[in-house]
């Protein structure tokens, strides 16, 4: 069944000195959107298409490299010689999908919380300029930008909806404000191979055949670009169905974390999706915008009402992930979860 109904909304007047009326209704419309459906489509972005472009062009290439030149650039359990323990390659016999996950590219030795081993504070394990030239880690840089720009912007209209300064979220989710140094948000390349015999099949409790299994994303948002090929899938409660979400070139998929759904005490809602099975290739690249790792999770005041009393105990946003992402088999540190 074809996805016709998560609202569409234009934000191009959030990017052109926007007036206080503009800004109010973009961000009235996003609430609306995350309180009914958790899912929106944001049009008019300020993400040029020419990067959106390269950044496919990029992610194929390196997904089409031999298996042992990737492995090159995984983490430590598919790669013993790797320092890191979360950020880089996984391949795809772990659940049916190849993926490539980067932290914030402007990451160095030198920044206190890479010194200090906080978790996910890792640098990034980048293919040699010999292997893939110097567009690589150029392209991911700039797509990690923008998408920052995006999802801060997107976070500056939910702060103006529940009647706060539209810089409330700026200290949380960056405690730097350098482009992102302090956030343990993420860029994730994911490519779904043609399935063979060696990749496990998943099933939905529908008995549909899945390439991603359902879940709801632990994160603040995800910005999502779905390049050609669709298979993403969204459940509504009344009455409960999966409906798919289609492929619009140029336009992302926004969806409401776990996180935010606490931040705005259970106003903004969180909803299970998954991918079906398909088959031929697919290459879609999700933005996880997260906050600090020692950021506490806290109801908005403006989300808390007689009508609405507290319904979550405060939490700190990393040890929170951490426990959360453990659901996904890539990020299983056991053993025996190799297949």
């Amino acid at each position: 069944m074809s996805m016709n109904i998560i609202p569409v909304i234009d934000v191009k007047s959030f990017h052109q000195s926007p007036t206080t009326e503009q800004k109010l209704s973009v961000a009235k419309s996003i609430r609306h959107a995350c309180e009914t459906y958790g899912f929106f489509r944001i049009i008019n972005h300020d993400v040029p298409h020419d990067l959106i472009n390269n950044i496919t062009t990029e992610s194929f290439r390196f997904f089409h490299l031999s298996s042992d030149e990737k492995l090159k650039f995984a983490a430590r359990r598919w790669n013993p010689q790797s320092s890191n323990e979360y950020r880089g390659y996984f391949p795809a016999y772990v659940n049916g999908k190849e993926g490539s996950d980067i932290s914030n590219p402007h990451m160095s030795l030198t920044h206190q919380l890479v010194q200090q081993n906080i978790p996910f504070h890792e640098l990034n394990q980048w293919p040699t300029e010999q292997l893939l030239g110097k567009q690589w880690k150029i392209t991911i840089t700039q797509y990690w930008d923008a998408t920052w720009r995006l999802a801060m912007s997107i976070m500056q209209a939910i702060a103006l909806a529940f009647g706060l300064d539209e810089n409330y979220f700026d200290q949380l989710i960056d405690d730097t404000m350098k482009g992102g140094a302090g956030t343990l948000s993420a860029l994730r390349l994911n490519f779904y191979p043609l399935r063979d015999d060696s990749m496990p099949v998943l099933m939905g409790d529908d008995g549909q055949s899945l390439s991603c299994e359902t879940h709801c994303d632990n994160v603040i948002l995800t910005i999502l670009y779905q390049h050609q090929v669709g298979g993403l899938q969204v459940q509504l409660d009344e009455p409960k169905r999966w409906l798919n979400v289609d492929v619009v070139p140029y336009t992302f998929v926004v969806n409401t974390g776990r996180c935010l759904e606490r931040l705005t005490n259970g106003l903004l809602k969180a909803i299970n999706h998954r991918v079906t099975l398909l088959d031929e290739e697919r290459l879609s690249i999700p933005f996880f915008l997260g906050a600090c790792h020692t950021t506490p999770i806290v109801a908005l005041p403006t989300s808390i009402s007689i009508e609405n009393p507290p319904k979550y105990e405060p939490i700190e946003y990393g040890p929170y992930i951490m426990k959360a992402i453990q659901q996904f088999k890539e990020y299983r540190r056991n053993d025996s979860d190799k297949e």
